[in-house]
């Protein structure tokens, strides 16, 4: 949408050119109307237009005047002149200052159609031409890895967006009307898109959240983060592109905030190194559920950490030649060929299956430990998860056990006969009553045993299977 700014001394005829203007079926918008030269030479200091109608004929500065001072400010501003002389002997110096529309009062309505339509064309035309080779100008920027300059347009801070090169039609597409209005730009460079707001910072992330709302990309993310100055730039387009891949731990197009990405972690493997012990330590003694559990808890470790995607690749291939050098796994056709398999991955579930699976595989070849009833298996589920407010038959059902949810509901009363909701509420408040002999606050307690931020329904519970609420509880226990 096109800024038209209309400036004539005479209010009547000013506002009869701007309704006129605003009634064409064109891509515009007539944003201001002037009565004086001096005032319209303030708003183009302070917003882009793109055509401006004015009279040449104006106290102050007259139309040649403002003109010049107009050309000075924006080469690329598309001018259109009405004059009420009955000649055209300012046509000539108008012209040399680039005006190709000289329109004689009163206006014949076709004439600034004509006028009009030509001046949208020509600052579309520029506009693009523009953009483009400022883009240029910044993928020059980063291929010389900061020896060619950025273009002179570009102010900071400005707002960053990283992503594969293969969403690029797809962002560039629903960010053309933003890009319009704004100075933004959209490109990409060593299979990175970039989509940038030059100067502002704020306004292209909350258009970004809804036009995405309305899309479907696919998995993927983009990296979010605020440039200071031309090194900064430099210094999170690299960086963002070396964690592109962390769309690994996404099911679904996400945008990752720069507090996520932007800081470099040392990892001294040591979230590894605890879980494959530990891992190693449940195969030898046979309890393979205690195993999932743990597994499951590794990979959600893994994602909230933005674990590195090689990394871990790496480390669950060895892990997995480990398992089967030291155990006779019978393995099935997901293991053909499993390591160049598992470092073609793109996708946390993919891997973390692969290891789950392994498991599964060994309950046939193991002791009869593991062999214990489905109700002790959900028993050691709730002891290791209690503290997740999602905890359920149901997902306990659909990632630990592989099993239909109502018949294990049925198999774990008919085994224990207590029902699964009042096993887990009685281990909840069971651990509720010793953290808050630990001085925890009673909405802590609720946090950390699952009840999330319902308190309420904690104290219900609480009151429901100890007869006392948390409060008198603690002072019980001061008494003591």
């Amino acid at each position: 949408m096109k800024k038209i700014l209309v400036v004539d001394d005479e209010p009547l005829i000013a506002k009869g050119v701007a309704t006129l203007i605003s009634g064409y079926n064109l891509p515009l918008e007539v944003t201001d109307v002037c009565l004086d030269s001096e005032e319209a030479l303030i708003i183009c200091q302070q917003k882009k237009i793109d055509v401006i109608v004015t009279d040449i004929n104006m106290p102050n500065l007259n139309g040649i005047e403002l003109i010049k001072a107009l050309k000075n400010l924006d080469p690329t501003l598309q001018i259109i002149i009405l004059t009420g002389f009955g000649s055209f002997s300012y046509a000539k110096e108008a012209m040399a200052l680039g005006v190709k529309h000289f329109l004689e009062k009163p206006l014949i309505p076709g004439m600034m159609y004509e006028a009009v339509r030509d001046c949208l064309a020509v600052a579309e035309r520029q506009q693009e031409e523009s953009k483009l080779y400022q883009r240029r100008q910044i993928e020059r920027f980063l291929s010389s890895s900061g020896v060619e300059a950025l273009p002179e347009s570009l102010s900071f801070p400005f707002d960053l967006y990283l992503f594969d090169s293969r969403f690029y039609p797809q962002l560039a597409k629903i960010s053309k009307n933003y890009r319009e209005n704004n100075p933004a730009f959209v490109g990409h460079h060593s299979k990175v898109g970039y989509l940038l707001n030059s100067g502002s910072t704020g306004s292209l992330g909350g258009f970004l959240i809804t036009a995405l709302e309305e899309v479907q990309l696919g998995k993927g993310i983009a990296i979010h983060c605020q440039v200071q100055d031309a090194e900064d730039f430099l210094f999170r387009f690299y960086l963002g592109k070396r964690n592109l891949d962390k769309e690994f731990y996404f099911d679904e197009f996400q945008i990752i905030n720069q507090e996520r990405i932007l800081r470099e972690k040392v990892y001294e493997n040591q979230i590894y190194v605890e879980f494959r012990e530990k891992l190693l330590q449940y195969l030898n003694q046979g309890e393979l559920t205690r195993a999932q559990v743990l597994t499951e808890t590794f990979f959600d470790t893994c994602r909230s950490e933005l674990y590195p995607v090689q990394l871990l690749r790496l480390q669950i291939n060895e892990l997995l030649t480990t398992i089967f050098d030291l155990y006779p796994v019978k393995r099935d056709s997901t293991f053909d060929d499993y390591s160049p398999k598992i470092m073609l991955l793109n996708d946390w579930h993919e891997l973390s299956f692969m290891l789950m699976h392994c498991i599964d595989l060994m309950r046939s070849t193991l002791s009869n430990q593991e062999n214990m009833k489905l109700s002790h298996k959900v028993n050691l589920i709730i002891e290791e998860y209690y503290d997740r407010e999602s905890l359920s038959l149901k997902w306990i059902a659909n990632r630990l056990l592989y099993l239909n949810p109502e018949y294990l509901g049925k198999t774990y009363y008919k085994e224990t006969k207590v029902r699964f909701n009042k096993k887990l509420a009685e281990y909840r408040i069971a651990k509720a009553q010793e953290l808050l002999q630990q001085n925890y606050k009673v909405y802590e307690v609720a946090a950390m045993t699952g009840f999330g931020n319902s308190p309420e329904y904690f104290v219900q519970t609480f009151k429901k299977i100890t007869g006392i609420t948390p409060k008198q509880f603690v002072k019980q226990q001061v008494l003591v």
